[in-house]
């Protein structure tokens, strides 16, 4: 049946109004991924981000110019940490609250050359965040994942673009992360490493609170959290 074409006009004026805005606006930013990514990432659906989104706010994601949640990778950690908690069997609520960061008491961020003395530099950039802080054995701890994680962005790494380091000091706790360019960073390739006699993540494992790696075409991140009753 064909409408009276003054009700088929209300109905295309309707929709074309519905249809999300397309400018040629700045495209939305790198760097950040997409709902569908980050819960293929992550191993949950769409929709559990969505509810969390809704219920809890600690993980509001910008919008894209097609109204596309859009996440960044500080959001897509917190997420982890969330996840972390509630397959430990928190409530979703509790995991949330636990999720949380506080704001860090200092932070240090410094860009290495990748080199031989990259370590060294690694470990001269956490002496300086820690300063007077009278714990020996957290402070060896923390120097020393600090100088392996850039020893494997060294090996791993693009030769070509610094290593970008950042240290976050906080009451109770360290927080590390570790970025550099290159390829992707893939399973077969630690393996390798560990047989050719590079134990580097085998000992951050060992000595972190918790630790994440986030790899792709563009380089890798791995972020540590070393806790101070960890070391005691």
């Amino acid at each position: 049946m064909r409408l009276p074409s003054s009700r088929r006009s209300r109905i295309l004026a309707t929709a074309r109004n519905r249809q999300p805005q397309r400018t040629d606006a700045d495209p939305d930013p790198a760097g950040l991924l997409e709902i569908g990514a980050v819960a293929r990432e992550l191993g949950i659906a769409p929709s559990t981000l969505r509810t969390w989104e809704r219920r809890y706010r600690v993980v509001v994601p910008q919008r894209g110019r097609r109204g596309q949640r859009l996440y960044d990778p500080e959001q897509v950690a917190t997420l982890r940490r969330v996840l972390a908690q509630v397959r430990r069997g928190a409530r979703a609520s509790a995991a949330h609250e636990l999720a949380v960061i506080p704001s860090p008491l200092d932070t240090a961020s410094v860009r290495i050359q990748p080199s031989m003395q990259a370590p060294l530099k690694a470990r001269q950039t956490v002496d300086g965040l820690l300063g007077e802080l009278d714990d020996p054995r957290f402070a060896f701890y923390l120097r020393l994942v600090a100088s392996e994680l850039v020893k494997n962005a060294f090996l791993h790494g693009s030769s070509r673009h610094p290593i970008r380091m950042e240290a976050k000091l906080f009451h109770d706790a360290a927080e590390l992360r570790v970025q550099n360019g290159g390829g992707r960073l893939t399973l077969r390739m630690l393996r390798r490493r560990r047989r050719d006699g590079g134990r580097g993540l085998d000992i951050v494992d060992a000595l972190a609170d918790a630790w994440s790696i986030d790899t792709g075409p563009l380089g890798t991140t791995i972020t540590v959290r070393l806790s101070m009753a960890h070391s005691a």
